[in-house]
Formats: structure tokens, sequence, C-alpha cells
């Protein structure tokens, strides 16, 4: 395990060679905006056991800590942007790449549990939130895949500071209607998960889907840190996971506050089953449901829309200080 502490004021003096270069190559903050700090944190299952690697960036009168959680197949590395937005705005930034993802350790895409991502979330912020900003509120941003474990994490309720507001956008609730090759492998998971449940498959996720960014698409082609498979358990660690969220989404109305942010042309999880799960989830005044018609997948990368979504996130965070 590797300890984490942050770095005074203006200086790099928490990070190693390698670190210095990943923060320069994905534009992360500059020691002027923040401090910094990194732990490579060993997971806490007694089998598959990985290290995870938890970011955070502090700057000066910070008034609370967001926790960012990232979708699938992609990195920390990718909501750079989010991290400077933030870290503008005065929030504290704690950042999780999840097993086989970024710089974490694990396969590539592969899951052995449901529970396995949001286990390793939890030990991350409970090792790096205490040294951060504990008296001040902790809050999730968290997409996709991302937002499914935010989501388990509230529905546990097992860290030891509960986020007082959460945003997720696109949230994985379900798969989207499959063709082809990919609807075959879809059906063979169940057997391909017990017989050979490593087995690297394409994932089939076509890169227009994402968003209309073109220049920030072909940044992503070409980070190799974005990977282009995924597993069998995987896949039914992924479906178990969302199907017990379900099961429990009417719990979700007395947790905290939450902003869900739904991209109306969605083609990379089910918009109908997050349709369905808001509905019984989200109702009320506590929470808030967006859909943004004609927007793809990763709507913080939605040229026209992101504004808005930085926006309504900052001030859904603000709102409950």
């Amino acid at each position: 395990m590797t300890g984490f502490q942050l770095s005074d004021p203006g200086t790099l003096s928490a990070q190693d060679p390698a670190m210095a270069e990943y923060l320069r190559a994905y534009s992360f903050p500059p020691p002027s905006d923040a401090r910094y700090g990194f732990a490579r944190l060993e997971s806490p299952q007694d089998k598959n056991r990985v290290r995870i690697l938890g970011q955070a960036w502090v700057p000066m009168h910070a008034v609370g800590t967001v926790a960012l959680l990232h979708g699938y197949a992609e990195h920390s590395g990718n909501y750079s942007h989010l991290v400077r937005d933030m870290i503008a705005n005065q929030f504290a930034v704690i950042a999780v790449d999840m097993r086989g993802h970024g710089l974490s350790e694990g396969p590539s895409g592969h899951l052995d549990s449901p529970e396995h991502y949001v286990e390793d979330t939890e030990t991350v912020l409970h090792e790096i939130f205490g040294q951060l900003l504990p008296n001040r509120p902790l809050y999730l941003w968290a997409h996709s895949m991302g937002a499914l474990v935010g989501m388990q994490l509230l529905q546990r309720g097992r860290l030891s500071t509960t986020p007082k507001a959460a945003v997720f956008t696109s949230p994985l609730l379900g798969f989207p209607e499959l063709s082809g090759i990919q609807k075959l492998l879809s059906s063979l998971s169940p057997l391909l998960a017990k017989l050979v449940p490593t087995l690297p498959v394409p994932h089939g996720i076509q890169p227009e889907a994402l968003s209309h960014d073109l220049n920030y698409l072909s940044r992503r082609i070409k980070d190799p840190l974005i990977k282009s498979t995924t597993t069998p358990r995987w896949f039914e660690s992924m479906k178990r996971a969302a199907k017990d969220l379900h099961s429990f989404s009417e719990t979700f109305q007395t947790l905290p506050p939450t902003l869900l942010m739904l991209a109306g042309d969605e083609k990379v999880t089910n918009l109908s089953e997050a349709r369905k799960f808001a509905f019984s989830a989200y109702g009320g005044q506590t929470h808030k449901v967006l859909e943004f018609p004609g927007a793809l997948h990763e709507l913080e990368k939605e040229p026209e829309i992101r504004p808005r979504v930085l926006n309504e996130s900052l001030a859904w965070f603000r709102s409950h200080l």
C-alpha cells in the first residue's frame, strides 16, 4: 500500500516521474492551481486483490470535495477538463481509476463480482477524504458505469461520511438492444462467464455514439489508457449490479439528493431502463431529472450542452452545502 500525502502548495513533491508525466499528458491542473496527492491503495478483497489509484486536488478555500467516478473503458484522465472546472469553482476533487482501468491494476475490462468496484471505491474514499476536508461536504459526480457505482455507494451507506448530494450522468442501468456479433455474445455470456470468464471480447462501443465533438473523439481513439475489450464475467457482473439497483429503486427516494442527467440519443446504455429507474427513484422535490434531447452518451463532452451540464452540476452541489 502506498500512503496518501498532499503536496505543499505550488510544488509537485507528492509525485514520482511517471505520475508527473501522466499529469502533464492529460493536462491536469498545474501545482499553482491546487495541492495534489495520489495513492495506490490495496483493494479490500481477500481474493483478486489489486492496487487502485486514487488522486486528489485541493484548491485554496475549497467549500467541499467531489468524488469523480469515470465510465467503462476510460479513466480519470478523460475528465481532466472537469477536474479543472471543479477546482476553479472551489471544489476539491478525488478521482478514482476503477480496477482494470487507467493506472489501476487488474485485467482490462474484467470484474469478478458486482461489488468489487464499489468496495474498491469505498476503500479509496475512506483513505483520502479524511485527509482533505473532512469537516466539509462530500459530493459524488459520476458517469455511466461510474454512476452505477455511485448509486451502489449511496445504497450501501458504508462511507464514513455520507455524501450531501450526487450528480449522475447517463447511468449504466441496462444495456442497449444489441445486434450482430454483440447480440450473439450477449446470449452466450452466462455460459462464457463460467467457462472462460476473462476472455477478452470487443465491447463494440462505437466512438461516434459517445459525443458529437470530433476533436475529443480523435484524442480518445489515440488514448493508450482507453480500452476496447470487455469480458463475459464483467458483462454478467454489471447486469447483476443493475438488476439489484432496480430492485431497490424506491429506497433512493430517501437517499442523498440526486441530479440525474440523461442523454436523449443514448446508444451506449439503455435509456428506457434509466427512465424507468428515475421514475421510481427520483420523484418528488428532493431529486431532479434532466433529459437532453439529441444528446449522446457523454454529456460532459457534448459541446452544445457541456456548459449547462457543468453549471447544473455546480448549482446542485452549491445548493446542498
